[in-house]
């Protein structure tokens, strides 16, 4: 389902309409507002992934059990703004540190094309599901295991595609359904912004400047032994924003996991491969890089600043803590052109498998060659037929550089001279084959040209 954040008159941002939902990219001059824009959609998705909506909808069959239809999905979003309109100068504060003037934030959900159906599995439930096939005797030994507790089991239903069932949360028989129920309905409402409930710890804010905060993230939380009382450490971490203070706690809580290894082994080869030309891993609490093909391993704070930028991304992919939506900050930071272009394909691998990306660059190198792919991708070119024609100019391009989905949106931020910032969606365009018309960076290209021609005593003609 497609969601999007809306905002007016936001800082310098005159109007925006982002959409959320799986990979969106902003392009745009410096001072623009990208970075701003960018931390307060990051705030909105882990704040309302959080809560608990009390929220009435319809009991199925008179058992333990609801149905949120895209009646319910409506009213969800209703509520989501209705608290937006009530305490965004509160998250604002919150986030910055500071009061940001904003004067609209709205939430906009599309067309709801999915039921979620929340069954609590208590007796009666359980009696229910057996009796309708939805629940298997295997499955009832493994659930009734753990008598003081009840399960909850989520049957996702989409016309025309088979069913998808999970089992959710388990919860005391202590706490009532009704506000069990609250909580499942939370978890829907982070489901369609991106989020996990509670508190959201599948989303993760990479900043720029990550070199800096890598090297000195541990100074900001102090250590007691050495007198860092609590009143200091808060007015310290009152000198940056939200975001930026949960990207250095995910850093001090990092704990590696061999199991998430396993599980992202492909996109980590990319990164050690493509992108640092050697290998990252952890020792004890230190991160060591190994150069390729060499045998010492050197404490990361001393290798070159691209590993240091790329770092972030590989304890993410092996984290304790499954992260599947990220923020990532002026992406291109310290990375030569080859490896910008090297960073595209990474992106588009990352979102291949399942991790949605809200990310911003001023880089023309990156937007040129996101271009690249989604036209060699849509464009019906064999894919053998493209290797060969761009072999031939020592290009390399795999399979898994392409972008399996279509749902990807671009943002163009162009400063106005009113001190305000226009932010527009580009279209692409397969006709004429130009994919983003990306005006910013055409402007760029063509100033150094007419440039270069008056360098050279180049002379158009009359």
């Amino acid at each position: 389902m497609e969601a999007y954040v809306c905002v007016k008159n936001f800082g310098k941002i005159e109007t925006a309409r982002v959409n959320i939902s799986n990979f969106t990219i902003f392009v745009g001059n410096n001072n623009s507002g990208k970075t701003q824009l960018m931390e307060l959609i990051y705030a909105i998705v882990k704040q309302l992934s959080a809560l608990t909506p009390n929220l009435e909808i319809p009991r199925i069959d008179g058992i333990d059990a609801f149905r949120i239809g895209e009646k319910e999905i409506q009213d969800l979003n209703g509520w989501a703004n209705s608290y937006l309109c009530s305490n965004i100068n509160k998250i604002i504060e919150q986030t910055f540190n500071a009061s940001i003037p904003i004067e609209e934030v709205s939430l906009e959900w599309g067309k709801a094309d999915w039921q979620y159906d929340i069954y609590f599995l208590t007796d009666r439930t359980v009696e229910y599901l057996l009796g309708k096939g939805l629940l298997t005797p295997e499955a009832l030994t493994e659930l009734l295991l753990d008598k003081g507790h009840y399960g909850v089991m989520v049957v996702k239903k989409q016309a025309g595609k088979a069913q998808e069932q999970e089992m959710g949360s388990r919860f005391s028989k202590g706490i009532p359904i009704e506000v069990a129920k609250n909580i499942e309905i939370g978890r829907v409402l982070g489901k369609i912004l991106g989020g996990k409930s509670p508190g959201s710890s599948n989303v993760l804010f990479l900043p720029a400047s990550r070199m800096g905060l890598m090297q000195l993230y541990k100074h900001y939380f102090g250590n007691p032994e050495q007198g860092k009382s609590a009143a200091v450490q808060d007015q310290k971490l009152k000198g940056i924003t939200k975001p930026v203070e949960d990207f250095l706690y995910f850093l001090l809580k990092y704990s590696y996991t061999e199991r998430m290894a396993k599980n992202h082994r492909e996109l980590l080869e990319f990164i050690f491969n493509h992108l640092i030309d050697g290998t990252i891993r952890e020792k004890g609490d230190a991160t060591v890089y190994t150069p390729r093909e060499q045998q010492k391993e050197i404490p990361i704070f001393v290798a070159s600043s691209m590993v240091n930028e790329v770092v972030p991304m590989t304890k993410a992919l092996t984290d304790a803590d499954e992260i599947d939506f990220i923020f990532y900050d002026e992406v291109e930071t310290s990375m030569h052109p080859l490896k910008q272009v090297e960073m595209v394909k990474l992106l588009n691998r990352l979102n291949n498998n399942g991790i949605k990306l809200l990310v911003s660059t001023h880089s023309d190198t990156m937007a040129t060659k996101i271009n690249n792919l989604l036209l060699l991708s849509r464009g019906g070119i064999e894919l053998e037929a493209a290797k060969s024609l761009l072999g031939k100019n020592g290009i390399a391009v795999e399979k898994e550089d392409f972008l399996i989905s279509e749902d990807i949106h671009v943002y163009q931020f162009l400063n106005e001279d009113r001190g305000k910032s226009i932010v527009k969606e580009l279209e692409f365009q397969k006709t004429p084959c130009i994919g983003y018309d990306f005006r910013l960076f055409n402007d760029s290209t063509m100033h150094l040209f007419e440039e270069a021609k008056v360098a050279m005593g180049i002379q158009d003609e009359a």
